[in-house]
């Protein structure tokens, strides 16, 4: 089975959109988003309706955590917090609840799906350096054998053992007793590793491979929205930079 992880979209429609037509030539079996569906962006509402459509479940994110009160808006920097609150206002009814009523973590079989980082999924806190990805050997035992997440906007592959993380480059995991995995599967809107393209994983669960696919999509639109909605327009800049 192959299944299409989508993270962090952060209300950018376009670059959503042209994931999931991404998606669907790729011929992947499922769609899963590990959360932030909001934030940053100037298409929340749109985002959530179409997640809600294509993805088999999705998480929450801190982003979306905070539009709904779970989380306080106050760990956000003046312009994040400004969108946390338009956001909230200009979002269905339909899609607050939906937001209002997503899970931390899903777990199927072997799989952990998380938003930030497994050790303490309503933390969100970050695995991006390595000493981070090592925290989790004090829970070996309960890891998961491979392990997505988001939050980072990033793309990275954690090798895990009892007593040791270490970053990898290899598309292809191994699952074995001594051995487990954290993938940061970057981010669908606003990518943070300097390639501006959209970002989503393809898991082959046969083949146990990871892909990360690069989209490209109509940035100058989601950036000139982002202005014209009265956001920050560093928001709209970064998307150009993809930092």
């Amino acid at each position: 089975m192959r299944i299409a992880i989508i993270s962090d979209i952060h209300s950018n429609l376009e670059a959503l959109k042209a994931v999931l037509r991404s998606i669907k030539n790729q011929g992947a079996d499922r769609i899963v988003c590990l959360g932030d569906v909001v934030g940053y962006g100037a298409d929340p509402d749109e985002c959530c309706s179409l997640v809600r459509e294509n993805a088999d479940f999705t998480l929450l994110g801190n982003h979306d955590a905070a539009v709904t009160g779970a989380m306080d808006e106050g760990f956000y920097y003046d312009s994040a917090r400004f969108v946390i609150r338009w956001t909230r206002n200009v979002l269905s009814d339909d899609n607050y609840k939906w937001l209002y009523s997503l899970p931390y973590t899903k777990i199927e079989g072997e799989i952990g799906f998380f938003h930030g980082a497994p050790i303490m999924p309503s933390g969100f806190f970050y695995v991006v350096q390595t000493q981070e990805a090592q925290a989790h050997c004090q829970v070996f035992s309960r890891l998961m054998p491979i392990n997505f997440i988001g939050h980072a906007h990033l793309t990275h592959i954690f090798q895990i053992s009892q007593k040791k993380a270490k970053p990898t480059t290899a598309s292809q995991v191994t699952l074995a007793p001594e051995t487990k995995f954290i993938v940061n599967c970057g981010s669908v809107g606003q990518p943070r590793d300097k390639d501006p393209r959209a970002c989503y994983v393809l898991w082959d669960s046969d083949a146990l491979t990871v892909d990360f696919v690069r989209v490209e999509y109509d940035i100058d639109t989601a950036a000139k929205k982002i202005v014209s909605a009265g956001l920050d327009e560093k928001f709209a800049k970064r998307l150009y930079l993809g930092v």
